[in-house]
């Protein structure tokens, strides 16, 4: 019986893989603004801002081990540009652990 609950708990995803904990900020987004953002499982993004004729090619992390609380969105040079949490947008981290300023975001 223990080895049936075992098995059951893994095939439903209780194990702690780096590929499904990808899956909890992969996805598209438009922030409140217009943007779009796509965060692909391979950690690729692509940032669409409102009233922009040319997509931009990026990249994003969710730490080391793929299991921080919170992702980073590379723009400009900056691998930490944006902080990603709980369904909205930060541009500080200190903004993010205030929970102060946030963008919010809707998943498509």
């Amino acid at each position: 019986m223990i080895a049936g609950v075992a098995a059951l708990t893994i095939s439903c995803g209780g194990n702690s893989s780096s590929g499904s904990s990808d899956k909890k900020f992969a996805g598209s987004y438009i922030d409140e603004f217009g943007n779009q953002f796509e965060l692909r499982e391979d950690h690729t993004a692509t940032i669409l801002f409102k009233g922009g004729d040319k997509a931009n090619e990026t990249h994003w992390s969710d730490g080391p081990n793929h299991d921080s609380p919170f992702a980073t969105i590379e723009y400009n040079g900056d691998p930490s540009y944006y902080y990603m949490r709980d369904g909205v947008l930060y541009r500080h981290k200190e903004d993010m652990d205030r929970g102060r300023p946030a963008i919010k975001l809707e998943r498509q």
